[in-house]
C-alpha cells in the first residue's frame, strides 16, 4: 500500500512530457566519386555503416544547426530560467546560486546568450538539446525514428522535423565535398601512375632479357616434370635398395643354409638331398662293415664331394646376394644426385618466377589501377553536379495531445506489482529471521530430544493462596480446572512421561528450565497434580535452594525443609508435608543454605530419595535452573529421568 501510494503521489505531480516522432529512411549507397582504397578492398559492412549514421544524428554538430534554426536559446525548454509555469520562484533563485557549485554551469546572475561565457552557454544548450534526443532504428528495415521529448507539443513536433531536414542537408554537404575532394585527388594521381606504368615494363622487360625468360611457365613445368619422374625413381630404388640389402644383412648375421633364398635353390635341394641318401647308405652298412672296407671308403668319398659341391654353391650364391646389393646402393646414389641436382634447377627456377612475377603483377597492377582512375576520371565530369540524398523523411512528427510521460496506469499497475511482491518477500524473509520456537517438532529439531508435551503460555500474573477453599493459584489449575486446555496439556505431559519406558515408568524425575522464570515450577508442580489424579502416591521436592517458590503456592513457612534435613537440623519425617490435594505430599526447600551444590551431591541426599521410593510411586524435583548452577547436573545423575 505505502508503495502504491507513493507512486501515484509521484505520478501525479510529475510534468507530462511530450515525444515527437519523425521517421526517415537511410538507403546503403556509397558515393559516386570514390577514394583510392574503396576501389580495390572490400566496402564497409552495414552495420558498421548504420551505426556510423546514427551516431551523425546524435552529433553535436546537428544538435547546434538545430538550436539555431529553432532558436532554442530562447525557449524555456532548454533555458529553464525563461520557465515560469512549472518552476517556483524559490527553484529560480536556487538556479542563480547553483552555478557557483557547478563550474560547467553559466553564471546564475547573466541570462542565457548574452555574457562572455558563450562557449559554456553553447555547450549546456546542446548537452540539454542531445538528453532529449533519442534515435531508434526499425529492426530488419532501413528505417529510423527520430524521437524528442519536450514539456511543450508545439516543440516536440517540430524538433525532430528539423533534426531530420538538417540531417539531409549535412548528407547532400558531405557527398559534394568528397566529390570535389576526389576530382582533386584523381588528377594527382592519374600523373603519378602514367610514369609508374612505363617504368614497370621497362623492368620487366630487361629482367625477361638478363634471365633469358621467354615462355616462363612452359621452361618452369619441364623442370618440374622431369624433377617428379627422378623422385619417383629414386624412391623405387631405394626401395630395391633396402630390400637387398635386408637379404644382404641376412647373410651376414645367419647361416647361409637359413636364409630362405638359398633353401629354394632347385641345385641346393638336390645336392642337399643327394647327400642325405648317400649318408643313409653309409650308416647301414657301417652295422656290418668298417670304415676300412672298400664300399665304405667309396661312399665317404662320394659324401665329402657332394658337400664340397653343396658349400661352393652356398657361397656363390651369397657372392651373388652382396653384388645385388652393391649394385643397387651404386644405382641409388646416382640417382639421388640427379634429384638434387634437378632440384636446384628447379629452386633456381622457382626465385627467378616469384622475382619475374612480382614485376609482371606491378605492372598489370599500375596499369589496372591507371585505367581504373581513367574511368573514374570521366565518370567525375559527368557526376559532379548529379549528387541525390540517400536520405527520404518518410512521415513527420504531429502535434501530440496525449502526453508520452507518466503513464500513469503502467506506473499504477507496477507499483502494486513490485508493492504485492515486496510484501511477500518481506513476510518471507522475516519468517526466516524468526528463529523462536513455535511447535514441538521444533524443540525436537534444536535439542535433538523427544519431547513430551507442549504448553500453552500463560500470561496471567494473578496468584490466589490455598486455604480459603474456593480458589487456587494458577500453579495448581490442574487440579482448580481440570477441564481446561492447560490441564489437558499437563495430562498429555502425564501420559507422555509414563509411556516413556519400555519396562516400567519413571519413580524419580528431575524438572528443571535454562533460566529463572520460564515456567519449571508451574510445569513440575501440575505434573506432580496429574499423576496424582491417576491415584499414584505423588511427592514433590522443592530442591532449588537459591530461589525456591514451592512453599509460597502451599503457604507454607518454611521454617523447617530439605536443607534443614541435609544439614542434621530436622528428620525426615518432619518435613514431609500432605497437601490439600489428594496423594500429593511435598518437601519445601526450607532456609537457603550457604552451600546448595554441596547438600544435593552429599551421600545423605543419595540414600534419602531411594527410601523415599518405597514410601511414593513417583518423586518429582525442582531443579534450579541449568545456566550458572551445578545443581541439576548433580541431580541428573540421581534420577531416572531429567
Amino acid at each position: 500500500l505505502i508503495v502504491v501510494v507513493s507512486t501515484a503521489i509521484v505520478t501525479f505531480s510529475m510534468r507530462p512530457v511530450y515525444r515527437g516522432t519523425t521517421t526517415i529512411q537511410i538507403n546503403k549507397e556509397n558515393p559516386q566519386i570514390v577514394d583510392f582504397k574503396e576501389i580495390f578492398t572490400v566496402n564497409t559492412a552495414d552495420l558498421d555503416y548504420y551505426q556510423t549514421q546514427y551516431k551523425i544524428l546524435e552529433s553535436r554538430n546537428l544538435a547546434r544547426r538545430v538550436i539555431q534554426t529553432l532558436k532554442l536559446g530562447e525557449h524555456p525548454e532548454l533555458n529553464f530560467r525563461l520557465e515560469t509555469s512549472f518552476w517556483p520562484s524559490w527553484a529560480a533563485e536556487f538556479t542563480k546560486v547553483l552555478p557557483r557549485w557547478i563550474p560547467f554551469l553559466p553564471d546564475g546572475g547573466q541570462t542565457l546568450g548574452n555574457g562572455e561565457n558563450e562557449r559554456v552557454r553553447e555547450t549546456f544548450l546542446v548537452n540539454r538539446f542531445l538528453d532529449r534526443v533519442k534515435i531508434e532504428p526499425i529492426r530488419n528495415s532501413r528505417l529510423v525514428k527520430i524521437h524528442f521529448d519536450s514539456h511543450y507539443p508545439d516543440l516536440s513536433m517540430e524538433t525532430p522535423n528539423t533534426l531530420a531536414l538538417a540531417y539531409v542537408q549535412h548528407n547532400l554537404e558531405t557527398r559534394f565535398t568528397a566529390t570535389d575532394k576526389a576530382k582533386e585527388w584523381l588528377t594527382r594521381q592519374l600523373e603519378d601512375l602514367k610514369g609508374k606504368v612505363e617504368r614497370a615494363d621497362e623492368n620487366v622487360q630487361a629482367f625477361g632479357s638478363k634471365h633469358d625468360i621467354i615462355s616462363l611457365e612452359e621452361k618452369e613445368n619441364v623442370t618440374m616434370q622431369r624433377l617428379l619422374e627422378l623422385n619417383e625413381a629414386l624412391a623405387k630404388a631405394e626401395a630395391e635398395r633396402m630390400a637387398k640389402e635386408a637379404l644382404f644383412r641376412q647373410t651376414k648375421d645367419q647361416s647361409f643354409e637359413a636364409i630362405p633364398i638359398i633353401l629354394e635353390n632347385k641345385l641346393i635341394q638336390d645336392l642337399k638331398q643327394t647327400h642325405i641318401q648317400l649318408e643313409a647308405q653309409y650308416l647301414k652298412l657301417s652295422e656290418k662293415f668298417k670304415s676300412e672296407y672298400p664300399e665304405m671308403k667309396r661312399l665317404k668319398t662320394q659324401m665329402d664331394s657332394v658337400y664340397q659341391q653343396l658349400q661352393k654353391e652356398i657361397h656363390k650364391i651369397a657372392a651373388g646376394i652382396k653384388n645385388d646389393y652393391e649394385s643397387s646402393l651404386r644405382k641409388e646414389m646416382l640417382l639421388r644426385k640427379a634429384f638434387e641436382d634437378q632440384k636446384d634447377r628447379a629452386m633456381s627456377m622457382k626465385q627467378k618466377a616469384i622475382r619475374y612475377n612480382i614485376l609482371k603483377r606491378e605492372a598489370d597492377t599500375n596499369r589496372e589501377i591507371y585505367k581504373g582512375l581513367l574511368q573514374r576520371m570521366k565518370e567525375a565530369g559527368v557526376s559532379a553536379g548529379i549528387v541525390a540524398s540517400n536520405v527520404q523523411i518518410i512521415d513527420q512528427a504531429e502535434f501530440l495531445t496525449k502526453p508520452y510521460r507518466p503513464n500513469k496506469q503502467l506506473n499504477l499497475l507496477l507499483a502494486a506489482v513490485v508493492g504485492l511482491f515486496l510484501g511477500v518477500g518481506l513476510a518471507f524473509f522475516f519468517e526466516y529471521l524468526d528463529n523462536t520456537v513455535k511447535t514441538p517438532e521444533d524443540v525436537e529439531g534444536l535439542l535433538r530430544l523427544p519431547s513430551f508435551g507442549i504448553v500453552p503460555a500463560i500470561y496471567s500474573q494473578r496468584r490466589t493462596r490455598i486455604g480459603d477453599g474456593n480458589s487456587f493459584p494458577v500453579e495448581l489449575i490442574t487440579h482448580s480446572h481440570p477441564k481446561s486446555a492447560l490441564s489437558e496439556a499437563y495430562r498429555n505431559i502425564r501420559t507422555s512421561i509414563l509411556l516413556s519406558f519400555s519396562e516400567k515408568p519413571p519413580k524419580t524425575l528431575a524438572i528443571s528450565s535454562p533460566n529463572p522464570a520460564e515456567g519449571k515450577t508451574t510445569t513440575v508442580l501440575n505434573t506432580a497434580i496429574a499423576l496424582a489424579q491417576t491415584g499414584a502416591r505423588v511427592l514433590l521436592i522443592d530442591a532449588d535452594m537459591r530461589k525456591p517458590r514451592l512453599h509460597t503456592i502451599f503457604n507454607y513457612e518454611n521454617g523447617a525443609g530439605l536443607s534443614s534435613y541435609l544439614s542434621g537440623n530436622a528428620k525426615l519425617e518432619s518435613i514431609v508435608q500432605n497437601s490439600e490435594i489428594p496423594n500429593l505430599a511435598y518437601i519445601p526447600s526450607g532456609p537457603i543454605p550457604p552451600n546448595p551444590s554441596e547438600l544435593l551431591g552429599s551421600q545423605l541426599f543419595k540414600n534419602t530419595i531411594h527410601t523415599l521410593k518405597e514410601s511414593f510411586d513417583h518423586i518429582l524435583i525442582d531443579a534450579p535452573p541449568v545456566l550458572g548452577f551445578a545443581d541439576s547436573a548433580i541431580l541428573s545423575a540421581m534420577v531416572d529421568g531429567t
